[in-house]
């Protein structure tokens, strides 16, 4: 097995992979091969298509916009350049790295530019499942008397949070209702097609001021920023909404096929778009074409969690045995017939699918790779870490799947079943 990219870590997960009836997999990396690329850009009221390297510079939008767009990529980001043999490499989540290779193809000096952040932030808030956004605060590198905030996250989240946007001519203008209407269109038709989608956004104000509102307030700069963005009091600009496409892996389809032969039903569980995760679904076999306009077949998160309620807890004072259940469970029993794609996802609602299909007696693996899919990956029958993952989900899981590959985890399936088929023809 080790061999063929999978790590046991439990002697007895293969035997239970065997018997797996359900699968919960993710999207990026896992049935993708996580090497994104920006496809279009839509900023200044005009659709961009990325169809050559120096598309950035050659797309006539204003010289502020521009400015913007670097800046955003450059100073909310966690990624990081290296050097390799000849060249600067973007390191980190896919994501970014594809944002700073859009950058290094219209022949920005990036390795140069991500320093000025060094010693300049002022607060940061890293991007979690729950918030769908990452902020950043600095002190402009070439306007050492202002502090700029840049956001950077699901387009949904921060429209909600912008008060104006720029228009040709670096000229900026009020968001109007209108306008938010005609950019989420945009951003649903990038994501049909399917496209992970993104969007950025800024304000800037006087050192003075920044010290004043969110240093001299009490409590931690990121905790005033954060209730200020929570409570949309920051009016932001909104610079453009991205689309970054990340290929299927080679063999997800054949794959997807040969489970559902096989009584295994996979289930995608995103945190993308909903329409991002519908069409990559469709294109991976999960989701069939005369299932997706069915009743809960593809279900956004929230909807999902307003349906079939939270995970309950009990503790038996006897015995110390902890019972967990589903609050609306003949809800979820209807759903769980359905549901093929579950979109913006967060840990929590991963956790609450598996212990739902566990409830209904159902054999459950999922796959995961960060510190927030620990309880889920414990919790079903068998975890699969992704072998880019973090330490504590890999440490949590049953199986590693040392290349991300979905692939593999059908091969675990197949090693469990030959070792029951193996023991029935014995017998």
């Amino acid at each position: 097995m080790h061999e063929q990219k999978i790590l046991v870590r439990k002697l007895d997960a293969p035997e239970r992979m065997g018997a797996v009836d359900e699968i919960c997999c993710g999207k990026t990396g896992t049935i993708t091969r996580n090497d994104m690329k920006v496809a279009q850009f839509e900023c200044e009221g005009r659709l961009v298509k990325n169809t050559r390297k120096n598309t950035l510079l050659n797309c006539e939008l204003g010289a502020e916009t521009l400015e913007r767009i670097k800046d955003g990529i450059l100073y909310n980001c966690e990624a990081r350049i290296e050097m390799d043999a000849t060249t600067y490499v973007p390191v980190g989540n896919g994501t970014e790295v594809a944002l700073l290779r859009f950058l290094q193809d219209a022949e920005v000096p990036v390795h140069l530019l991500i320093q000025r952040k060094l010693g300049r932030i002022r607060a940061i808030s890293p991007f979690s499942p729950e918030r769908k956004r990452s902020v950043v605060a600095l002190e402009c590198p070439d306007r050492p008397e202002r502090v700029a905030v840049y956001v950077k996250g699901a387009p949904e989240v921060v429209l909600e949070l912008c008060t104006h946007t720029h228009q040709g001519n670096d000229s900026i203008t009020a968001l109007d209702d209108e306008e938010k209407v005609r950019l989420t269109g945009e951003v649903s038709r990038m994501a049909s097609q399917p496209l992970r989608t993104m969007a950025f956004a800024y304000v800037e104000m006087d050192l003075q001021a920044w010290t004043r509102e969110y240093e001299d307030r009490g409590g931690s700069a990121e905790k005033n920023l954060e209730d200020a963005l929570s409570s949309r009091a920051l009016g932001l600009t909104f610079v453009g909404a991205f689309g970054l496409r990340d290929p299927l892996r080679a063999k997800v389809q054949s794959c997807v096929n040969y489970a559902e032969k096989g009584d295994l039903r996979v289930r995608l569980v995103s945190g993308d778009h909903v329409e991002t995760a519908k069409a990559v679904a469709l294109k991976a076999g999960i989701l069939r074409p005369e299932e997706a306009g069915r009743l809960y077949a593809v279900m956004q998160a929230e909807d999902f969690r307003a349906t079939v309620g939270e995970l309950r807890r009990s503790r038996d004072e006897a015995t110390g045995e902890v019972t967990v259940e589903i609050e609306n469970a003949e809800a979820f029993r209807e759903v769980a017939d359905g549901l093929r794609v579950l979109a913006r996802a967060t840990a929590a609602d991963k956790l609450l699918l598996v212990e739902g299909l566990k409830s209904l007696g159902k054999v459950v693996a999922a796959t995961g790779e960060g510190i927030n899919d620990v309880e889920a990956l414990g919790t079903a029958d068998v975890g699969l870490a992704m072998g880019s993952g973090c330490s504590a989900a890999k440490e949590a899981a049953s199986l590693v799947l040392t290349d991300d590959d979905f692939e593999a985890s059908l091969r675990a399936v197949m090693w469990g079943r030959n070792i029951y088929a193996n023991v029935s023809r014995f017998l």
